[in-house]
């Protein structure tokens, strides 16, 4: 069966959906872990942190990611690379899906 803009198929709604909302999903999982390690950094300065909100906060899925694997001291480094790691995999498995569906 052959799918185009006209006629959709499931596939094509499935991981069309997937594509668009993954990213919201990721960073709605990852700035609150970021925020709420950067809420218990005791060394870092007040500037700082409030840079590091603006970052976490404006720059959607890349603040919180990059937030987590090199500044955070909070959680273990393997939760932090599983779920970075883990998360952008899917994206990019999720983009590649949507590339071969033609969507």
């Amino acid at each position: 069966m052959e799918t185009n803009f006209a006629n959709p198929g499931f596939w094509t709604y499935f991981i069309g959906s997937y594509a668009y909302y993954l990213p919201f999903v990721l960073t709605m999982v990852w700035a609150p872990l970021a925020l709420f390690g950067l809420s218990k950094q005791k060394d870092m300065t007040t500037t700082k942190q409030v840079i590091w909100s603006l970052v976490i906060l404006v720059i959607p899925v890349f603040g919180p990611a990059l937030y987590l694997l090199f500044v955070d001291t909070e959680y273990e480094k393997k939760f932090k690379q599983i779920a970075v790691g883990g998360g952008f995999g899917v994206l990019i498995l999720v983009w590649v899906l949507s590339l071969i569906f033609h969507i």
